[in-house]
């Protein structure tokens, strides 16, 4: 593709599985899609798909990924037994771990979206915290808390930050990176007001990888940066392949 260095970067989106209207159904919440058109780039929606053929089909055409919120991925990926309070995704999990697995190999440009997040730590080796205690009254329901930057890199060049910077971001979740199960050429770079890990980012500086718990997408005028450096990033990658 590198003789099409002027068509503006495809961003390849993965799909939730749900049950509408009585029909299990692919969906995605449009806030992702116009955060991403916004940007400059053109979203591609990606049905959950397992076939390792048709997920290295995709990347082939993919200049950067967003993975997006959903339901929880079943705690067997990482050594664990469900709790009670675990909310499993449908049919979902087993193909975003195959795309995560196969993304990974890659060189390509990601930004992970609270599950995108988890996603991205899990497929790394990494592990989860189930179920934040008191999280109905701290991170769940669209709750506003401050997390601070405690080592810049992508995310905080993306959004203006230095470090130590704090700023206020929404919270619609109940698991958790764990910080004692961080996954391999992952770092934690942002961490909530009681220690939740809020952003982790990859360890390579020429790659962005950035995994956020929040959800920039329901705060487009504060965060339309990150997506806009997803789009900066998905050009140069386009550009060098």
């Amino acid at each position: 593709m590198a003789n099409d260095l002027n068509r503006p970067p495809v961003i390849l989106l993965n799909m939730a599985v749900d049950v509408v209207n009585k029909w299990e159904s692919e969906i995605i919440f449009s806030n992702y899609v116009s955060m991403v058109s916004d940007a400059g780039a053109v979203p591609v929606c990606m049905p959950s798909i397992e076939k390792e053929q048709n997920i290295e089909t995709l990347l082939d055409i993919a200049d950067g990924v967003l993975l997006i919120g959903g339901k929880d991925y079943h705690p067997s990926y990482y050594a664990q037994s469900p709790h009670p309070e675990t909310d499993l995704a449908r049919k979902r999990p087993h193909c975003d771990i195959a795309f995560g697995e196969a993304l990974m190999r890659r060189e390509v440009p990601v930004l992970g979206i609270c599950a995108g997040c988890q996603l991205l730590n899990i497929v790394n080796g990494g592990g989860l915290i189930q179920h934040l205690p008191g999280a109905e009254n701290t991170h769940r329901g669209g709750l506003f808390h401050q997390m601070e930057v405690i080592k810049e890199g992508f995310y905080s060049k993306a959004l203006g930050l230095k470090l130590n910077d704090r700023i206020t971001v929404n919270s619609f979740h109940h698991q958790a990176v764990d910080p004692s199960k961080l996954g391999r050429g992952l770092q934690i770079t942002a961490l909530a007001y009681d220690g939740t890990v809020e952003v982790i980012e990859g360890i390579d500086p020429g790659r962005m990888i950035i995994g956020v718990q929040y959800h920039p997408e329901r705060m487009p005028d504060k965060m339309s940066g990150l997506f806009s450096m997803l789009k900066t990033e998905a050009e140069k990658y386009h550009n060098s392949r």
